[in-house]
């Protein structure tokens, strides 16, 4: 007989319990299961008791076809209580029993004398012959005593508790757990199902990932009815991992979902082709690509590379930002450098450091390029659409302009801190407004073309009615 200290709400005679087998087999369509319920009164007392006196114990048992039922035939339920020695532990103890009602037997143990526990000895009470019903659970008995702390001829109270009876089969089995579907949209749940006994005793916990990518769990044992639990809405493929513990043995399962479309996080994304999404990539790490990169959001904090060319409205990243065929996006900034073979053409362009554009760099009027350095191998540096306004936007340098081939040409201005350096061979192209007037010698002209290619500085003039256009050019 195995002996477990029971839990009591008020009881100071604390019951422990022990059944034959352990737990109680259910019955079965085959075969009928018996067993034996063991339960002993007065080794252990309240702390800071020393005397309780007692003069009986009621034991109830629930009865029924439920799982926390122990029988549908209370009446072959057979009583015995263990033999006491003199009259302060009872003399003699009687067992009266009734089963008229069909969902409890109640089993009454009284003494002939009152008994006083002192924690010195113990009286068992014992049921057997029950037939256990066909349905797995933990059942509850309630205990309840009429005791006192004050003497036999004190103030008897009733009080109250509770023992707890396991309700089992030879085998316990935990298996199969799959998605009632492999595969959803993003966005929507998904019910989870494996197989185990319909067993009360068993506790479950679901491990899972939440959107933020940290670890989630659900214990709420009321999701888990009838062996099926559903997930939250899903927006990335998912792994779940189900616990189930049973008399303090924990056991596992493991299984995963693919979602379709998903919202992909990722530290270090490569691809062998192209890497294409819909809406937006986003890695912690590194975005590389073998092919070509092409989303609504490119952002890295790391670096993004492509040995295509990356087409995005916006692209970010901490480090480097390199394309084989060229960056295309609205906007594209970099704490590092922006290079591409295949030229870059955005609305804003911002870099800490270097950019460089091999097959040239274009960005639309009334918009701004910012970055430490800019270098241009083969093409036009920079073409930027005819401004409105008669200052244009500002294009700002915090270091310079390398020009190893190809035109400048701006309709705004440029700025720069540190040397703005054109080869020999180049050509700058400053379009601007003036009004024809005069030369500064007086000489009215209507138009200005080059000086017939002199080398020397431009003659300048002053300007009356009637706006025209001219150029300054430096070959």
């Amino acid at each position: 007989m195995t002996e477990v200290d029971a839990a009591a709400d008020t009881n100071l005679v604390k019951p422990a319990r022990g059944t034959v087998p352990s737990p109680l087999r259910v019955s079965t369509m085959n075969e009928l299961e018996y067993g034996t319920v063991v339960l002993r009164f007065g080794r252990d007392l309240p702390t800071g008791t020393s005397k309780v006196y007692c003069k009986g114990i009621t034991v109830k048992v629930p009865t029924g076809r439920s799982a926390t039922d122990l029988t549908i035939e209370p009446t072959l339920i057979t009583t015995a209580v263990s033999k006491v020695d003199g009259e302060a532990q009872g003399t003699e103890w009687w067992i009266d029993d009734d089963t008229t009602d069909p969902n409890v037997a109640v089993f009454s143990f009284v003494p002939d004398t009152t008994a006083l526990f002192d924690g010195t000895w113990a009286v068992s009470f014992t049921l057997s012959g029950i037939e256990v019903n066909p349905s797995i659970g933990t059942v509850d008995l309630d205990i309840e005593e009429t005791t006192s702390t004050t003497g036999a001829d004190g103030s008897f109270q009733k009080r109250t508790g509770k023992v707890k009876v396991q309700k089992g089969n030879e085998e316990f089995f935990f298996r199969s757990l799959r998605p009632r579907t492999v595969v959803i949209n993003r966005g929507n749940t998904v019910e989870l199902l494996w197989q185990a006994p319909a067993d009360n005793r068993i506790t479950y916990t679901m491990y899972y990932r939440k959107a933020d990518g940290t670890e989630t769990s659900d214990s709420n044992q009321a999701n888990f009815a009838n062996r099926v639990w559903k997930s939250p809405n899903l927006d990335d493929n998912a792994n779940f991992t189900l616990k189930a513990t049973l008399d303090g043995q924990d056991y596992f399962l493991t299984t995963s979902l693919t979602v379709n479309e998903p919202n992909v996080v990722v530290n270090t994304l490569r691809t062998k082709a192209a890497l294409t999404a819909e809406t937006t990539i986003t890695a912690t790490g590194l975005v590389t690509a073998n092919g070509g990169v092409s989303a609504t959001t490119v952002g890295a904090s790391g670096l993004v590379t492509a040995n295509g060319g990356v087409s995005a409205t916006t692209v970010t990243a901490s480090g480097l930002v390199t394309a084989s065929g060229g960056v295309s996006a609205t906007t594209v900034g970099a704490s590092g450098l922006v290079t591409a073979s295949g030229g870059v053409s955005a609305t804003t362009v911002t870099a800490s450091g270097l950019v460089k554009a091999d097959a040239g760099l274009t960005i639309p009027s009334n918009q701004k390029l910012s970055c430490g350095e800019v270098t241009v191998a083969n093409g036009e540096f920079l073409k930027v659409s005819k401004v409105k306004s008669p200052v244009g936007s500002p294009i700002e340098f915090q270091n310079s302009i390398n020009q190893t081939a190809g035109n400048i040409a701006t309709t705004g201005t440029i700025k720069g801190d540190g040397k703005l350096v054109v080869r020999a061979g180049d050509h700058i192209s400053l379009e601007s407004t003036y009004f024809a007037g005069k030369y500064l010698n007086g000489t009215n002209r209507e138009t200005h073309k080059d000086h017939g290619g002199t080398s020397g500085p431009v003659a300048f003039y002053r300007g009356y009615d009637g706006a025209s256009k001219f150029k300054i050019a430096h070959r």
